[in-house]
């Protein structure tokens, strides 16, 4: 079940083949260059009419010769990556490293997850595959079921005692060997998870098509408790510091103690909520089909404002650094502040014509993600501007690890995976051991084509 030796990286330097390729065509043009004046030694011809007439001809020709390899390799690498070199500098980006498609056969993309040293990937047959971050060498690859059951999450979570990954589906959790990939458990869910789950020390929390906020002990297997909202619990659970925040589609807003399962403070709207809840330190925000964004109170549920929409609300709201971002339809991406003073019905800093969720932000601009038709933008913090913006046709899912000024990670239907970086950033060493390469302190983020507020605290 565990194949230690396939390949799946393809290793190509980018810079070095674009070189060679350039080189050759200067050669090219040197040896056109060399054979004019070959051709001007000729006894019959004046010196002053042989020179002259070479080098006025050959010398354009070269240039053009040039100027189509260029174009020609270019287009070549574009070709050969699932983001090419040219759309990648649109943003600032080089590519590090691209996998050959590790999607088992007749199986698709389900799940690429980063993590510090690790990037997982999961296809819709249950093969999962363990590459380095630094290289993008298979370290493992396993099965974990014969596709029968969706797969929601890949969560790696070492803890003093163990270092194991979870794979999520729809009926359990399969509890995996993280060094070796080794199946280790099956554990049952009593509520089986609507979406993805969060993670609170050695918890799960995820919501149920049976309106219940569910928590579970993902190391024993074990259903520990479980809060009714009443309704759907469609998006996932938020969780920010020890409160766990979630939506139901019959309009409740429940806010729970994470460590406890205890209700903290609960709201009813008018009409149902589907998106995730985005969530800082002091408020959580939250999108309605009643056509408002809701600015919360954390710690009591106070409305602290209200912006009104002519539209249902089916996008998340994401709270990134200092900004709140939501794609309304009809106004388009609308930057917000997250709190304003003395106005209750919200604050608008400026509004785009981006389209897509926010995922990420790279150095002043936030980046927009539209996976209808695969629009990746780059938008400005300060006024809304689409600095730029490229049609990716190939990608199925991208991730910011982390979500500032992290490393860009994508994957294409066919489960190849690229992994890209700042080109302010120096290149790092592709060698060392997985164990070696990064500090794994921080939890694996979701990507998917989720994306918003879900937050989580990873287990201590």
């Amino acid at each position: 079940m565990i194949d230690h030796t396939m390949p799946s990286v393809r290793r190509v330097p980018v810079g070095a083949k674009f070189a060679r390729l350039v080189t050759s065509a200067a050669c090219g043009a040197a040896l056109l260059a060399s054979a004019a004046p070959a051709q001007s030694a000729k006894p019959a011809a004046p010196a002053t009419t042989t020179v002259a007439t070479p080098v006025a001809t050959a010398a354009p020709a070269a240039a053009k010769s040039v100027a189509d390899t260029r174009k020609e390799a270019m287009a070549s690498l574009d070709a050969r990556y699932v983001c090419g070199p040219a759309a990648a500098d649109e943003f600032g980006l080089r590519i590090v490293w691209q996998t050959e498609p590790l999607v088992t056969r007749d199986a698709v993309l389900q799940i690429v997850n980063a993590s510090p040293d690790s990037v997982w990937f999961g296809d819709s047959s249950g093969s999962i595959v363990r590459l380095r971050r630094d290289n993008g060498e298979t370290v493992w690859r396993s099965s974990t079921f014969q596709g029968i059951e969706r797969m929601l999450a890949l969560e790696y979570l070492p803890t003093e005692r163990n270092d194991n990954v979870y794979v999520v589906t729809e009926l359990g959790s399969v509890i995996m060997d993280a060094a070796t990939g080794n199946l280790l458990k099956r554990t049952r869910f009593s509520q089986l998870p609507s979406n993805v789950p969060a993670i609170y020390g050695q918890t799960m929390i995820y919501g149920t098509n049976t309106g219940l906020a569910s928590w579970f002990l993902y190391a024993t297997g074990y259903n520990w408790r479980a809060t009714t909202l009443g309704g759907h619990v469609v998006a996932p659970v938020t969780v920010t510091g020890d409160i766990a925040i979630v939506g139901s589609t019959n309009g409740t807003v429940l806010a729970m103690d994470a460590p406890s399962a205890g209700i903290r403070w609960s709201r009813k709207l008018s009409a149902g909520v589907e998106t995730p809840i985005a969530a800082d330190s002091q408020a959580c925000y939250v999108a309605s089909h009643d056509q408002s964004l809701w600015a919360f109170d954390q710690m009591r549920g106070r409305v602290l404002w209200q912006y009104f929409t002519q539209t249902s609300l089916r996008n998340p709201p994401v709270r990134i650094a200092d900004g709140l971002y939501l794609q309304i339809p009809g106004e388009g991406l609308v930057s917000f502040t997250p709190l304003p003073n003395n106005k209750p019905d919200g604050e608008v800093l400026w509004k785009s014509k981006a389209p897509g969720n926010i995922i990420g932000r790279m150095d002043t601009n936030v980046m927009a993600w539209d996976r209808a038709t695969h629009t990746l933008s780059a938008v400005d913090v300060g006024n809304g501007r689409i600095v730029h913006q490229v049609v990716l046709p190939k990608v199925e899912s991208i991730q910011f690890f982390p979500m500032i000024d992290g490393d860009v990670f994508i994957a294409a239907k066919d489960g190849t995976v690229e992994r890209l970086e700042s080109l302010t950033r120096k290149p790092r060493n592709t060698g060392g051991d997985v164990q070696n390469a990064e500090p794994t302190s921080a939890r694996t983020t979701i990507v998917a084509p989720a994306v918003g507020g879900a937050s989580s605290k990873r287990p201590g």
